[in-house]
């Protein structure tokens, strides 16, 4: 994904479930069998939604942060 671009593509956010599909999986096997499917999907969830907020948010910048830093000081 590029700096430029608002939003990741739906290709991009494949390509990170498959990265982490594997870790999921793995991890699910300490999960009763019953609950295990209800929990890979929430845990796709949980993924989907960390990754819009991590790559969409926004940090200060330079001259914000160096004002801020001077004011709590």
């Amino acid at each position: 994904m590029s700096v430029n671009e608002e939003k990741m593509t739906n290709g991009e956010m494949e390509e990170l479930i498959e990265t982490f599909t594997p870790m999921i999986k793995k991890k699910l096997q300490n999960t009763a069998y019953q609950e295990r499917e209800d929990l890979e999907q929430e845990l796709y969830i949980k993924l989907i939604e960390k990754v819009d907020r991590l790559i969409y948010q926004e940090g200060p910048g330079f001259w914000e942060f160096i004002v801020e830093y001077m004011t709590k000081m």
